[in-house]
């Protein structure tokens, strides 16, 4: 089986194989973690930069996606998905993350994905992604392909709408989708953001649920940055750090525990370490190829016979 967005993983472990049979749908396989970021050396980063190049100003929430996206790089099995009971690598790096024109209730929202490659760095995803919200704030100027696309099938019956609905979720569980559906549907992406922190929501980040409709494995909300400070016993501050609490719900099925928590232990040092995200990194192997594991599985079976042939000449 094929899919025009992504190649299938054969080098699964043998317990994880069975769980798109146990666990059919993403609501059976979330998760929730709640994760707090010390983003004391990122912010002062952002400070330092933009004191000398004030012609493009470096944002928070740019160096944040930045660090997630070269996170998803440098851990490939987080840009995976569960499809017709199989498990796919994502043939592209892609975000998505809701604009507002405005910070009104009428005020139209814009979600399409953006697309990266994975070698790009700080300045490349910060340049990307201020282009896209400058962009999506003058919507009512520009085109919104989702808006657009959605406003041109509502148009019909509701019978028909209902039908193209199934027929491309169908398409879609075969991966043979049209690609027009992932450019203009948020939900077909490595990771959706919600920066819930931009809108004044403070005490923690409230955790969002998976769709089942689209691929998205992975969607993370941000908190407000909160400053916290210690004090000595004459109440001068002796220690004054910036956090970010953010609330990560994946579905368990395409990862382990153990992988996904040493990948957001691997998003704190990005962070501690922001400058390391101007290098060019080392892209490692995602997946191999089903001729490659059965060779892997060949070569093991044959040390297994191997152990076994030189046990019985021990005894």
């Amino acid at each position: 089986m094929k899919r025009n967005d992504a190649r299938q993983c054969y080098d699964i472990p043998i317990y994880n194989r069975i769980y798109p049979f146990l666990l059919k749908r993403r609501s059976d396989s979330l998760v929730y973690h709640t994760f707090n970021l010390d983003v004391t050396e990122t912010v002062k980063y952002i400070r330092a930069y933009n004191a000398t190049k004030p012609e493009f100003r470096l944002k928070f929430f740019y160096v944040f996606c930045a660090a997630f996206m070269r996170m998803i790089v440098l851990r490939p099995e987080l840009n995976r998905f569960i499809a017709s009971n199989r498990y796919w690598q994502r043939n592209e790096l892609s975000m998505t993350f809701l604009v507002k024109e405005d910070f009104t209730d009428e005020a139209p929202e814009t979600s399409n994905p953006l697309t990266f490659k994975p070698e790009m760095t700080l300045m490349d995803y910060a340049r990307v992604i201020d282009d896209y919200i400058n962009n999506a704030k003058h919507v009512s100027e520009n085109s919104n392909y989702t808006d657009d696309t959605i406003a041109f099938f509502m148009k019909f019956p509701v019978w028909f709408v209902a039908l193209v609905v199934k027929v491309l979720g169908y398409m879609d569980k075969l991966g043979k989708a049209p690609s027009f559906l992932r450019e203009a549907d948020g939900l077909h992406t490595s990771v959706f953001i919600s920066n819930l922190g931009s809108i004044g929501i403070t005490g923690g980040s409230p955790h969002h649920h998976l769709y089942e409709w689209g691929t998205t494995s992975l969607f993370i909300t941000l908190g407000a940055m909160e400053r916290k400070r210690e004090f000595d016993d004459d109440g001068k501050v002796i220690s004054s750090r910036e956090f970010i609490q953010i609330g990560a719900t994946v579905d368990e099925r395409i990862t382990s525990g153990f992988y996904f928590i040493k990948s957001l232990k691997l998003l704190q040092d990005l962070l501690n370490n922001p400058q390391e995200l101007e290098k060019v990194p080392e892209i490692p192997r995602d997946t191999i190829t089903k001729k490659e594991y059965k060779a892997k599985v060949r070569e093991a079976d044959r040390q297994r016979r191997l152990a076994k042939k030189q046990a019985r000449k021990k005894s």
